[in-house]
């Protein structure tokens, strides 16, 4: 019965996939080229397999295009280089695949040939990488499956090419790949690691009263035996950014394992492993799927200790360390397995331990923001591609508010109620935080534990209403699809929407002072619950609301029109956004002063009155 129902979740998941490939290329291709089709697909895999923000595909795809030395994408995952090819449909051949092998062994020691700056600057960046002996991983990608022949031949030119090029490491990815690293985001382990089983010696040790876990003192050269057989499959379910920082030994643990690994017991808190279940016998405990959750960096110390060179393998002097060993399969499904492996990795791991991306679906904070927009109609996705896990008829209870529905009205695709996490963070920070240069500039400090985490996340904002959230990330939808603010505009708009986000609160702060003869500076100071009210009832006004977005976008205008910001600009609006709109400045005072003339403006208008209306009211 369970076979059949993984069989059936399998199906469902597989058709989900396809689905939401075929309806992002008809969302994003609308014209039905062969060429749009690649360019979407790609788009898709880098959003969906390798979480990338909107901006970070934007960028990874600049080299896309005419003479692209045979390279979709380059961009940076868990803090390695990645190159990709991607092949949609009838594009993909297994002789794609060699030749994007021989591509990438190219590119990492010849210039490029092309005429594209785009393609000389990312090759460039690839070159360097290589000549500092760099991981660089080289992904293609296709929604083919590949037959066992195919797989033969790939398998060939990749042993080849390690033989010449070792820090050249290759990913290829057909449709059963694509699935595994969906199905993951669902809760399962890869398919390889789930009936792995090592065995762990121990010493005295004891287990709990329910037999679903077992503490004890082992030898701190057995578990570095034990991560030296499991490799990294043991830290899958750890946070993935700190595998791409290498093994470098933390100074205490260090320190202790040279000089006095006797004391090890006393000054370390030990390493937690998770795993489908044990087998106790005696001094040995055998481990199925395990993972280490808590000690990530104990763990790979001590490996790197004993086999890291011969004369610290040769150490006779050994200590022990506290682990325990949890097992999962009483709780049946993947999703509660992994919600119990992701708590335990959040409540037992320190801000030294745990940096990065990953961390977001474990942060407490976004899972209660989860929660509260699940109420409100949307589905917030915390980690990329989790929307597509869910069942179809799930992702159809999805409807948004029907009072806001009007922000999403240019927004084409079917998942336009699902509300990616990243996005709606850079979009609160350059609303309500009024730091466009951070949202757009820095987004990836806006990460638990980044440097820029605790002004989003503090007692303030925890206590902010929904709305805080959920209206600067419509806003940004609005502009977007209704007032161009995209990447294909050909002005300013390419590269404002943060500031569009940035003007718009600025703008309601201002008219807000004036009507309540108040003198307030942050937007962080009127949106609590007790001012709130005023702005859901500008958002519920659709005419009102999308006259104010038209301010702000004459604004904008104006703004960039002015002789001081295009002499600062130059040729570089990108880098202007990113490094100069930021308080204080001379540029944010010129921007200030075009939203009070405009905010003076609109007093002798019936606008004004509206506005003060939906203020006073509440």
């Amino acid at each position: 019965m369970q076979v059949r129902k993984t069989q059936n979740t399998k199906k469902q998941l597989t058709n989900n996939i396809i689905l939401s490939i075929e309806e992002y290329i008809k969302e994003n291709n609308p014209d039905g080229t062969s060429v749009g089709a690649g360019t979407s697909f790609c788009e898709w895999v880098l959003h969906n397999i390798f979480e990338l923000r909107e901006d970070e595909v934007i960028e990874a795809m600049e080299i896309s295009g005419k003479f692209d030395n045979g390279i979709d994408a380059v961009f940076e995952y868990n803090d390695e280089l990645c190159v990709l090819q991607s092949k949609y449909n009838s594009a993909h051949k297994v002789d794609a695949v060699h030749r994007f092998i021989a591509d990438c062994k190219r590119v990492v020691v010849d210039s490029p040939d092309t005429d594209r700056e785009a393609v000389v600057r990312a090759c460039r960046r690839i070159s360097e990488a290589y000549s500092k002996d760099e991981v660089i991983n080289c992904y293609y990608v296709t929604d083919n499956s590949f037959s066992k022949w195919e797989k033969e031949q790939i398998m060939k030119s990749i042993n080849e090419a390690k033989k010449t090029h070792k820090s050249l490491k290759f990913y290829i990815f057909d449709f059963e790949n694509i699935l595994e690293n969906i199905e993951i985001k669902n809760g399962g382990l890869p398919r390889e690691f789930r009936e792995i089983t090592l065995d762990l010696n121990i010493g005295q040790h004891f287990e709990d009263m329910f037999e679903t876990s077992v503490v004890g003192m082992v030898k701190l050269k057995d578990l570095a035996d034990f991560v030296e057989k499991g490799g990294n499959m043991l830290f899958y379910s750890n946070i993935r950014n700190y595998l791409g920082k290498g093994t470098r030994i933390n100074s205490g643990i260090k320190s202790t394992l040279e000089d006095t690994p006797d004391k090890f017991w006393y000054f370390n808190n030990g390493v937690t492993i998770v795993c489908e279940e044990f087998v106790n016998s005696r001094n040995t405990v055998r481990i199925k799927a395990p993972q280490i959750v808590n000690g990530c960096q104990t763990a790979k110390s001590l490996l790197h200790h004993f086999y890291g060179t011969k004369s610290q393998a040769a150490n006779s002097q050994d200590g022990y360390l506290l682990v325990k060993i949890i097992e999962t399969k009483k709780l049946g499904n993947d999703k509660d397995k992994k919600e119990l492996r992701d708590n335990i990795t959040r409540y037992t791991n320190s801000q030294n331990a745990v940096k990065g991306l990953d961390f977001y679906a474990l942060d407490e904070f976004q899972r209660d923001l989860k929660n509260r927009l699940d109420v409100y109609g949307y589905y917030y996705e915390i980690q990329r591609g989790a929307f597509i896990t869910e069942s179809a008829v799930k992702q159809k209870s999805y409807k948004g508010h029907a009072d806001y529905d009007y922000l999403l009205q240019g927004v084409r695709s079917t998942k336009k109620y699902c509300l990616p996490a990243k996005e709606v963070l850079q979009a609160f920070t350059a609303a309500v935080n009024l730091r466009p240069n951070i949202a757009y500039g820095r987004a990836n400090e806006l990460t638990p534990f980044g440097s820029e985490w605790d002004k989003i996340v503090n007692d303030k904002t925890k206590d902010m209403p929904l709305e805080n959230f959920l209206f600067p990330y419509l806003l940004s939808k609005y502009a977007k699809e209704s007032l161009g603010y995209k990447p294909g505009a050909d002005d300013f708009r390419k590269n404002s929407v943060f500031l569009f986000l940035s003007t718009y609160y600025l703008f309601m702060l201002s008219v807000y002072n004036k009507v309540k003869g108040t003198n307030h500076e942050e937007v962080a100071e009127i949106a609590d619950l007790n001012h709130i009210n005023a702005c859901i009832s500008v958002f519920k006004n659709s005419a009102l609301n999308i006259e104010i977005m038209d301010i702000i976008h004459d604004i904008l205008s104006n703004f960039f029109e002015d002789s001081t910001i295009e002499d600062e600009i130059g040729d570089n609006r990108k880098g202007f956004v990113q490094n100069k709109m930021k308080r204080p400045s001379k540029f944010w005072n010129i921007l200030e002063r075009k939203i009070e003339r405009a905010v003076n403006n609109v007093e002798r208008k019936a606008i004004y009155k509206e506005i003060s209306n939906c203020i006073n009211e509440n």
